[in-house]
């Protein structure tokens, strides 16, 4: 946001440009929506949670149709009323309303007396006493305490715009100090923030990759197999013919020792193999260039290195542990994106999941246990003694049957024995291939599980961190308690009391550095809002702004800024290449004052005009553009015609109460 300053002819950097550092929308939040076919009492419901939500424009269309439709109890017509006033001034009573509120006379008539209708008698004679000036403030206002207290903070909190004079000045009073009891309530320092979480994918783990091994292996493998197996049978007959005792007892010996060795031999290399695999996981890579990846895997990429830069272990050094975390970062990103990246979410419903595996890599640095695995699959010295024995056995026990064997036919005998020992060479080969490849599967299968398992834990716990994420109404009723102290605050730093006022106006823009969210259909919420207070007094204007943390309920950076009404050049809301509506404010020095009121991310079913329109009713932009646009248009004299056309307003509307009241 562009603010001119109070001292200087300058501006401040434009919030316009400020990137957006997070953004998501809580599509599964059906806060703000109803089916088409929604009965009367839903579309009334409907409209409550737009009141609630701070977009009072969408709650009378709302109120009104399900009024209209029948659904008519004394709540109802309490809620119409208070709809009609939120956020208005009388002079933007239309004539539509005040037919619709002529229409509630014999309505509410016919409904029992209870809280609903004793709130909607005094918001009556609220509006009444403005034309009326001959009642006692002092018994609308003993009338206004009376009331339950549910109805009266709704009364004070909608009609702080529409009232003037004492009435206003307690309405005000008692807004403010509800606001300032508000401000942080329900805990809310620890559980904005989680607003502005998306909801997280669920859990995931790539599938391993089966085993795969080629049919000619197989083949080749069955091949040189039997080949050996006929080789050593007829060596073994021709030694048997030579020497039967010694063959038969040495063959049996043989037999059992190759048995040992195959087994040993087959855990020695599946270990050797599979260690090294994990050696090269965790070593540095020479990451693929950003210009190589579509742009979601980007976003993980980035997520990855904020989350890996965010976790350094203590005894390291942040170059030297993002150079070493180099593989494990690129092995992420490539899971994540084949994982993710076809089920069309946003990148940062997997921020849990990094920051859950940067976390696992860390504790393994700093315990230990990245390097688990090395200690697993290391070689035992009892497998290796017993491997090189197992095989000293089989080779001492064949080379004795082949001397045997020569003995009885030699040529043969050696000519076997040379294609047996090829053949043997291939069979193992292949065969250690063959089971080193499924045995990894296996294993892949294995860990697979226990990572599902560790990261559907990491799943759940996040998930119950954020159960009691807040609701878009809570977000809507803390930020109405910032712009009322803040305007508190303005009003004592000023030294004004609310009848000293002609108008106000406020607008509540982002500022650089947000994060934003909202939930389906409704208006983005910021954790960093620029407020701007716009106080209108007979001397000119009084305009106050700062940058609030929303998710602190801090404000900071406040700045003053008084100009008289002819200094007002031009207002106007423009709209931007890319849908950005920006408020711009113009003095005739050339000063301006600028503010980014709306974003452009929508989801696929949503309209881009409708959630446009339900931002900018949030930000207050309706009653300041009458307001601003008004001193623009006719300056000083603006306050003079503004009240008598209240004046003729108020007739109308007085009338219209009126027949309400009789």
């Amino acid at each position: 946001m562009t603010v001119a300053s109070p001292r200087v002819a300058n501006t401040a950097s434009g919030s316009a440009t400020v990137g957006v550092q997070a953004e998501a929308i809580h599509g599964d939040v059906n806060l703000y929506y109803a089916p088409p076919d929604a009965t009367p009492a839903e579309t009334f419901e409907l409209g409550l949670r737009y009141l609630s939500g701070g977009m009072p424009e969408k709650a009378r269309e709302c109120v009104g149709d399900a009024v209209a439709r029948g659904y008519v109890t004394s709540r109802s017509c309490f809620y119409l009323v208070l709809a009609m006033v939120s956020g208005r001034t009388v002079q933007q009573m239309t004539d539509a309303d005040l037919t619709a509120l002529r229409s509630l006379r014999g309505r509410l008539s016919r409904q029992p007396r209870d809280a609903w209708t004793d709130a909607a008698g005094a918001v009556m004679r609220l509006i009444d006493s403005l034309e009326s000036h001959e009642q006692d403030p002092r018994i609308l206002i003993k009338e206004l305490e009376e009331l339950a207290p549910a109805q009266r903070i709704e009364i004070t909190r909608h009609l702080e715009i529409f009232l003037h004079g004492p009435l206003q000045d307690w309405i005000w009073q008692r807004a403010f100090d509800q606001a300032r009891r508000d401000q942080r309530a329900d805990n809310r320092t620890e559980r904005v923030w989680k607003f502005f979480h998306p909801r997280p994918a669920r859990a995931r783990v790539r599938v391993p990759r089966p085993a795969k091994v080629d049919l000619v292996v197989y083949l080749r493998c069955a091949a040189a197999s039997i080949v050996l197996a006929l080789l050593t049978a007829f060596v073994a007959w021709a030694a048997w013919q030579q020497d039967w005792p010694i063959t038969l007892s040495t063959l049996a010996v043989v037999v059992g020792a190759a048995v040992v060795s195959a087994r040993t031999i087959a855990e020695w290399r599946f270990r050797t193999v599979r260690r090294g695999a994990k050696d090269r996981a965790l070593l540095p890579r020479q990451r693929r260039p950003v210009g190589a990846v579509d742009g979601f895997t980007r976003r993980i990429e980035r997520s990855i290195d904020r989350y890996f830069g965010r976790y350094v272990p203590g005894n390291a050094d942040r170059a030297d542990w993002l150079a070493f975390t180099s593989g494990i970062r690129a092995a992420l990103r490539d899971e994540l994106a084949e994982l993710y990246r076809e089920s069309r979410i946003s990148a940062r419903r997997v921020d849990w999941l990094i920051r859950f595996t940067a976390s696992e890599v860390k504790s393994g640095w700093q315990e230990g246990h990245l390097w688990e695995y090395r200690t697993r699959l290391r070689i035992p010295a009892h497998l290796k003694v017993l491997c090189v024995l197992a095989i000293a056995v089989v080779g001492g026990g064949l080379g004795r049957i082949v001397a045997e064997a020569v003995e009885s036919r030699p040529f043969s005998a050696i000519g076997a024995t040379v294609v047996g020992l090829l053949a043997g060479w291939a069979a193992i080969r292949d065969g250690l291939g063959i089971f080193v490849e499924h045995r990894r599967f296996a294993a892949d299968v294995a860990e697979a599980e226990d990572l599902l398992e560790a990261r559907v834990a990491a799943y759940e716990r996040w998930c119950q961190r954020l159960a009691d994420k807040p609701s878009d109404l809570e977000m809507a009723r803390w930020l109405d308690c910032d712009r009322k102290v803040l305007m508190d605050d303005a009003m004592r730093h000023y030294k004004l009391a609310p009848r000293n006022l002609v108008a106000h106006a406020f607008i509540e823009a982002p500022a650089p550095g947000r994060k934003q969210a909202r939930v389906r259909n409704g208006p983005w919420r910021f954790s960093r809002y620029r407020l701007l207070i716009f106080l209108l007094t007979e001397d000119g204007v009084r305009q106050m702004t700062v940058e609030s943390d929303f998710e602190k309920a801090r404000f900071h950076g406040m700045d003053r800024l008084n100009y008289r009404f002819d200094a007002v050049a031009a207002v106007q809301v423009a709209e931007a290449d890319d849908g950005h509506k920006t408020f711009e404010l113009t003095l005739v020095n050339g000063h301006p004052i600028e503010a980014v009121v709306t974003a452009v991310s929508i989801e696929p079913h949503e309209d881009e005009r409708s959630v446009s329109r339900v931002t900018l009713d949030a930000a207050g932009l309706s009653n300041t553009l009458h307001v601003l646009e008004g001193i623009a248009a006719e300056g000083k004299q603006w306050i003079h015609h503004e009240r008598l056309r209240e004046e003729g307003r108020l007739g109308k509307l007085a009338s219209a109460v009126h027949e309400m009241l009789e």
